[in-house]
């Protein structure tokens, strides 16, 4: 009987991995599938380095780093989930060695605001951040906006697609 039992548990054990990465994907992360995948460019900065994960269930995992000399400058570390039907870009930065730049319990918090094919845009309610991604092809173009005693600072990243 207890073979049985086994011989019957079997199918289950080879079907868990298919549910696990079977989720479906939430529908407010739908437009964002286009930025999924490894973005690199050389700049005065460094080399930028940009990875996403695919959308899963309501999730997406993103880093970015910049190197000089082969060495770190600095992380950036963010995902995005869905919060009340909305997806919400959630970002810490920190220094070489994992010192993070934010307290313990703070993030950088954008609500997705703008989704247009492969033009997303991120936006704190007041305008004072906000970051937009363009792709175009093998080109991923992010612009990071600044608003600060009236003053607007813009910085433009242009990433291209790699392999692995």
């Amino acid at each position: 009987m207890r073979r049985l039992f086994f011989l019957a548990l079997v199918p289950v054990f080879y079907m868990i991995p298919f549910v696990a990465f079977s989720q479906k994907t939430h529908p407010a992360l739908q437009p964002l599938a286009f930025l999924s995948g490894r973005w690199t460019s050389d700049s005065a900065e460094g080399q930028e380095e940009e990875y996403w994960s695919q959308v899963t269930g309501s999730s997406m995992l993103g880093t970015f780093r910049v190197l000089k000399d082969g060495d770190a400058v600095f992380y950036e570390f963010w995902v995005i989930e869905v919060e009340d039907g909305r997806a919400i870009f959630k970002m810490k930065h920190f220094d070489r060695g994992l010192v993070g730049w934010e307290e313990k319990a703070d993030v950088v918090r954008l609500t997705l605001s703008v989704s247009d094919g492969q033009d997303v845009l991120f936006s704190k309610s007041d305008g004072s951040l906000s970051l937009r991604y363009q792709r175009n092809g093998d080109e991923l173009v992010s612009t990071l906006r600044r608003v600060k005693d009236g003053k607007t600072k813009e910085d433009i990243f242009r990433l291209h697609r790699r392999k692995g």
